[in-house]
C-alpha cells in the first residue's frame, strides 16, 4: 500500500504489527472521506487501527485452521453487498496460506480452496456488475494474493515461486475491444500503490517508486492519460531529487523533463482546439516518452532504496 520496497526492518515490525506511519493508499483514502471495510487477517487492522468504518479480524497464526478462517470472511459478503455505505472493500483470506503451511501446494485440499475462492469471486463481481447498472458508475475489482509459495508451502525467501503472485483488475471502465486477448505481462509488486491512487482519485503515497499500469487508463482520454502519467512522473522525479543528489544527470529525470517539454506543446495544440493528425501523433510520442521515464525513475529508484 505504501509503494515502497520492504527491507529486513519490515518484516521485523510486521511479526508485530504496529501502526503503519509511512505514507500509503489506505490513510490517504480515509483523509479523502473514503468508507473502508475490511474482514479477514487482522494484520490489517494493526496497521490501520483507525481507519476503517467498519471491520472484523481474524488471527493469521492457527495455521491448521483453513476453514473457519475464511468462513469468517464470507458469512458478512451476502449483506455488505447488498449495502451502499461504503467505497473500498478489502478482504485478506488465509485459508489458501493455510494448506500450504500444512501440506504444500500439491496438497489434495488445495483444489477445493481455489473452488471455493472462484465461487466468492464471482458472487463479488455479479453484485458490482448488477450495481454498475443501477448506476452507472464503475467499479474496480482487484484479485491479488501478497505472497507465492515454494514446493514445500512456505515463503518469505526469493525463489520464483515465492515472489511471483498473480494479480488482476477488473473493471468495465477498461478499454475492450472484440476479440481482445490480454496475455499476462509481469509487473512490480510497487505498481500497485501508484495505480489504485490514481484510480481512486488519491495522490500517490509520497516513497512510492512504482509507476501507474498503464493497462488501467488505456480507455480513457489522451488528455487525461497524460494527466495521470505526469502526476506519477512529478512523484517519482521529486522521490529522486530527495534521495539522488546528482538526480539532473540521471537519465530518468532527463526522460520526465523532456515529456513535459513535449506535453507542454501538445497541451497549446489541444487549447486551440487543433484535431489534426498532428495533436494525435504528438500525444502518442508525449505518452511513449512518460511511460519511458517512469520505467526508468522507477528502476533508478528501485536499485536506490535497494542498497540500503
Amino acid at each position: 500500500m505504501t509503494g515502497s520496497l520492504p527491507g529486513f526492518i519490515d518484516v521485523v515490525r510486521n511479526l508485530n504489527s504496529p501502526a503503519l506511519l509511512e505514507d500509503n493508499v489506505i490513510t490517504q483514502a480515509k483523509a479523502a472521506g473514503k468508507r473502508m471495510i475490511f474482514y479477514g487477517d487482522e494484520t490489517w487492522v494493526k496497521l490501520f487501527p483507525q481507519h476503517f468504518v467498519e471491520y472484523d479480524g481474524t488471527t493469521s497464526f492457527f495455521v491448521s485452521d483453513y476453514t473457519e478462517v475464511d468462513d469468517n470472511v464470507t458469512r458478512h459478503l451476502d449483506k455488505v453487498l447488498k449495502r451502499g455505505d461504503w467505497d473500498v472493500l478489502i478482504l485478506h483470506y488465509l485459508g489458501l496460506d493455510h494448506i500450504g503451511h500444512i501440506s504444500g501446494p500439491s496438497s489434495p485440499l488445495i483444489g477445493h480452496k481455489l473452488s471455493e475462492m472462484d465461487n466468492i469471486l464471482m458472487k463479488i463481481h455479479t453484485s458490482l456488475l448488477s450495481e454498475e447498472r443501477e448506476n452507472l458508475s464503475p467499479n474496480l475489482l482487484v484479485l491479488c494474493g501478497d505472497h507465492g509459495m515454494s514446493e514445500t508451502g512456505s515463503h518469505g525467501a526469493s525463489s520464483m515461486e515465492e515472489v511471483n503472485t498473480p494479480l488482476i483488475l477488473i473493471s468495465s471502465a477498461f478499454e475492450r475491444k472484440p476479440g481482445d486477448i490480454r496475455h499476462p505481462k509481469h509487473v512490480q509488486q510497487t505498481d500497485l500503490a501508484a495505480t489504485l491512487a490514481i484510480g481512486l482519485g488519491l495522490p500517490i503515497p509520497e516513497n512510492s517508486v512504482g509507476s501507474l499500469l498503464f493497462p488501467s487508463i488505456e480507455g480513457r482520454p489522451v488528455r487525461e492519460q497524460l494527466r495521470f502519467l505526469h502526476l506519477n512522473a512529478v512523484q517519482l522525479s521529486k522521490l529522486l531529487q530527495e534521495n539522488v543528489p546528482s538526480y539532473k544527470k540521471e537519465p530518468g529525470f532527463e526522460q520526465f523533463k523532456m515529456a513535459e517539454r513535449l506535453h507542454g506543446n501538445w497541451i497549446r495544440l489541444y487549447l486551440e482546439e487543433n484535431t489534426s493528425e498532428v495533436l494525435f501523433n504528438l500525444g502518442t510520442k508525449v505518452r511513449r516518452q512518460y511511460l519511458d521515464a517512469l520505467r526508468t525513475l522507477s528502476l533508478s529508484l528501485s536499485r536506490q532504496v535497494a542498497q540500503f
